[in-house]
């Protein structure tokens, strides 16, 4: 295999995990190696030129790869925006968010959890996990379910320090399926490089775990705002 061949089949089986800048340093040094190759080839036995068209080939789907990438990378920052401005329209609505991985930010705001069942809960509790998997608190859920609190302290009645954590239900000896769900009001939107968020209270969570979304507080029209300075002898 040629220097040519060697550093065009590199290039062309590493379009999917090398990044823009990688792949643009690769046709870059294609295109020296081409070209010195076309002016140092042995003229008693020159370069083939099916051989030299299949390089072209290899260097045209690099190229191709380059600008996908580009393109790819501009739609998904494109996508995110659009998305994070769309959950903006949440904050101020009481919205219903799943139980699952969940962000504790202050452990003295837990919002409650609504349990519902087709029956009756028996001996069923919401089990609380940290990151490593541990068990630190377990909850019991009422016969008739209705909202569960929790005060953000562990086993031993220590607040929770700040930090990722699972939740879940432990159904015990109930044979129907139990539906554990945050209630609270979305309090804003939290933007970080790993990805967007919703504060509910104390806690953050993911916009796929949302359930429900609530009506957005009803706003005073202007009417209504004359009205009200009229009653009062504004106006």
């Amino acid at each position: 295999m040629s220097s040519i061949d060697s550093i065009t089949s590199g290039a062309s089986s590493a379009t999917t995990g090398a990044d823009t800048t990688k792949l643009a340093g690769s046709k870059d040094e294609f295109l020296k190696l081409f070209m010195a190759q076309l002016q140092h080839q042995d003229p008693l036995s020159p370069k083939d030129g099916s051989d030299m068209v299949a390089q072209l080939a290899q260097f045209s789907q690099v190229e191709q790869s380059t600008q996908t990438n580009q393109q790819l990378a501009a739609l998904a920052v494109s996508q995110s925006s659009t998305a994070n401005a769309s959950l903006s329209s949440l904050v101020g609505r009481s919205c219903t968010a799943r139980l699952g991985d969940v962000t504790i930010k202050d452990a003295s705001n837990i919002p409650p959890i609504n349990v519902s069942s087709t029956g009756t809960i028996s001996g069923a509790s919401v089990v609380v996990k940290d990151a490593d998997g541990n068990e630190v608190r377990r909850i019991d859920i009422p016969a008739n379910g209705g909202p569960v609190a929790w005060d953000g302290r562990d086993a031993s009645g220590n607040l929770i320090k700040q930090g990722s954590y699972s939740m879940s239900v432990d159904s015990g000896t109930t044979t129907t399926t139990i539906t554990a769900n945050w209630a609270h009001a979305i309090d804003g939107v939290v933007l970080s490089a790993t990805g967007s968020s919703l504060k509910m209270g104390g806690i953050e969570v993911s916009p796929s775990t949302i359930t429900t979304i609530g009506a957005p507080a009803t706003i005073a029209t202007t009417d209504a705002i004359t009205a009200a300075l009229a009653t009062n002898g504004n106006i």
